[in-house]
């Protein structure tokens, strides 16, 4: 598991309709949203490894083309 801790997210451009950059981006909650995550992952025995923000790249807490192995099967999004 990939994972990229949101200290750099934003919604600066809308790129559907489900995008509102207007509305500010809530950094805090999106951090304590994605410790839980993490959290949770590591609980149920996931290795999680995290990859360190670069500012200016917010998409970076995005995980493209995931997907995961279960019982020798490759699982894709």
């Amino acid at each position: 598991m990939l994972m990229c801790r949101p200290e750099h997210f934003t919604v600066s451009y809308r790129i559907n309709p489900w995008m509102y950059p207007e509305n500010p981006t809530d950094t805090n909650l999106a951090l304590s949203q994605w410790s839980a995550l993490y959290d949770t992952y590591r609980n149920l025995g996931f290795q999680v490894d995290v990859i360190d923000p670069l500012a200016g790249l917010p998409d970076m807490v995005y995980s493209a083309n995931g997907g995961f192995v279960l019982d020798g099967i490759a699982y894709g999004a």
